[in-house]
């Protein structure tokens, strides 16, 4: 394994959960996550790669739950790695905020160059002026430093159980804070959770998401090992 000689965190780290499911179709998952608010912390609300087009009632009654029970809902809001024009992310940013009283927002496909730091961060400014309390970006790698000046949580890993085994974590990740990073890591065979919830401790990452699902969308129901079962 190739890895930095980090000091195991005193903390336990909660569940960062992409919920890419329907509610319609899997509502006795939606209610298994606001039933835990102890295991999981945060929940990635995706109507439609976004807020969709339209306030839709059957995500807004999905979230409510969530934030009665403490749990932090955060929009998704692709960047497309700086591509995506600028008004477009604006738009999706106000509409989550507005339509489903998200707190916070989820930046995905954020670039991890040096160069694009300035850019996102003006995009997590604006989420802030408008109302976000957490701000997250999902670079699925690790980012040039300073961006972890402009987000709350960083998302610095997303990938398989083998690619996640073989992980080169910056030295510069030392400093960071608890809670700043988190980890998504999918085909993670059964017998492993718990091998891959201690890495994650390890690396510091304060939030983690285990599935042993993959495919092109691992994410499109709960993993079948129980979060009981690898944190703490």
């Amino acid at each position: 394994m190739n890895d930095l000689t980090l000091a195991p965190a005193d903390f336990e780290p909660k569940m960062l959960v992409p919920a890419y499911f329907h509610p319609v179709e899997r509502p006795q998952l939606w209610a298994a996550m606001a039933d835990n608010p102890d295991k999981v912390g945060i929940v990635i609300l995706n109507v439609a790669n976004g807020p969709g087009h339209e306030r839709d009632g059957v995500w807004l009654e999905a979230v409510e739950p969530l934030l009665s029970a403490g749990i932090d809902v955060v929009g998704y809001v692709d960047t497309g790695y700086g591509r995506r024009p600028r008004h477009e992310v604006v738009a999706d940013i106000g509409c989550h905020l507005l339509w489903y009283q998200v707190t916070g927002i989820l930046f995905d496909q954020v670039a991890t160059a040096p160069e694009h730091v300035e850019t996102v961060g003006s995009l997590a400014r604006h989420a802030r002026d408008l109302g976000a309390r957490l701000v997250v970006f999902n670079h699925g790698a690790y980012p040039a430093e300073g961006y972890a000046e402009h987000a709350d949580i960083l998302g610095t890993f997303e990938g398989s159980w083998g690619a996640y085994v073989d992980l080169s974590v910056p030295v510069w990740t030392r400093r960071l804070p608890e809670r700043k990073a988190y980890h998504v890591v999918h085909s993670v065979p059964l017998g492993h959770f718990a091998d891959a919830a201690l890495l994650a401790r390890s690396r510091r990452a304060g939030y983690v998401y285990l599935t042993d699902r993959d495919g092109p969308n691992p994410y499109d129901r709960l993993p079948a090992v129980p979060p009981t079962a690898w944190l703490g």
